[in-house]
């Protein structure tokens, strides 16, 4: 993540400037430093220099021996998606940064596609009528992941779980932030795991949007199957559907789900990314820069607390189709 997408992203914004980078293994921080010419490679969070903002980007499992020093430190710390591994670690970090009056931010990229804002934008016009129903998914059938066996997602204690955890923030994160949801219910959620990961979660229930109407929802997240990967906003006049790229077009249909236009991204290709990104980043600075107070949205609390929900609540199947309640 972070030399991919952050390191290029912060690189081109001239108003940060990236004093450092920390890696437990300090050979592969000194080799990003050195590949990206900024910065500089440090042994331990304590020798690090003075700085504003860090970014927090070690797998979900290892997260809270980082913050302590963070925050001792009281830098301002944004965290890459998942923010936390539970609700209760969740609410500890909150807690935590207050106490030494720090702000939080979460790497929640999908709130800045153009996409979720047009999407936004249209269902708070009134545009199609109340929302009536609303349906998600993401994921493939993977036959492999490429990956050595000390990958961090291969390891529920590091990365949390399996693929809600990995995935599903993003896609919770996108359609509370389209459609304006404020409390959720779940009714039902089943999971396929094996040897401790959760490789496909199916919830449904329902949500209660700003104006206090509550709608039916259903997500599936996986890896096991093949799936319609997008978000469908059913409206009593219509529907909205939102693809799940940076780059992605929104689709406004009628009641019989028959396209009647499209609206384009402002920004394709490669660069909507990082588009978003920056803007993510520039957002955080901008709130650094007023207050040090900081919302549940901030953080994507309510995000935490359905995925924290839907593990405690699940059913889980075994790959024969079996399953035990937990």
């Amino acid at each position: 993540m972070v030399e991919t997408y952050h390191l290029p992203a912060l690189s081109g914004l001239r108003e940060f400037r990236i004093a450092w980078i920390y890696d437990k293994d300090h050979q592969r921080a000194k080799a990003l430093s050195s590949a990206a010419g900024v910065g500089k490679a440090i042994g331990s969070l304590e020798e690090a220099p003075e700085t504003d903002l860090v970014l927090i980007a070690v797998p979900v499992g290892a997260r809270r021996a980082v913050v302590g020093p963070v925050f001792a430190r009281t830098w301002h710390a944004f965290c890459e998606k998942p923010f936390a591994a539970t609700l209760r670690d969740h609410e500890d970090f909150v807690a935590a940064a207050r106490r030494s009056r720090v702000r939080l931010g979460v790497g929640l990229v999908r709130r800045h596609y153009t996409s979720t804002q047009t999407a936004r934008n249209l269902l708070a016009a009134g545009l199609l009528g109340p929302i009536v129903q609303v349906l998600a998914g993401e994921g493939s059938r993977v036959r492999r992941t490429g990956r050595s066996a000390d990958w961090y997602q291969a390891s529920a204690q590091e990365s949390g779980g399996g693929v809600l955890f990995e995935t599903g923030p993003h896609l919770i994160d996108q359609v509370f932030t389209i459609c304006g949801v404020e409390r959720y219910q779940i009714d039902r959620c089943r999971q396929q795991v094996w040897e401790g990961l959760e490789f496909e979660t199916s919830v449904r229930g329902r949500f209660q949007l700003s104006g206090g109407t509550a709608v039916p929802f259903a997500f599936v997240v996986t890896r096991l199957h093949d799936t319609y990967n997008g978000i469908v906003v059913r409206c009593t006049n219509g529907e909205l559907r939102i693809g799940l790229a940076p780059d992605a077009t929104v689709e406004i249909c009628d009641r019989e789900g028959k396209v009647v236009t499209r609206i384009p991204p402002r920004i394709t290709g490669g660069r909507s990314l990082f588009a978003a990104l920056q803007a993510e980043w520039q957002e955080f600075a901008a709130g650094c820069a007023r207050s040090v107070d900081f919302s549940d949205w901030d953080t994507g609390l309510l995000t935490t607390a359905f995925i924290d929900e839907c593990y405690r609540s699940q059913v889980a199947a075994l790959p024969d189709g079996t399953g035990t309640a937990q």
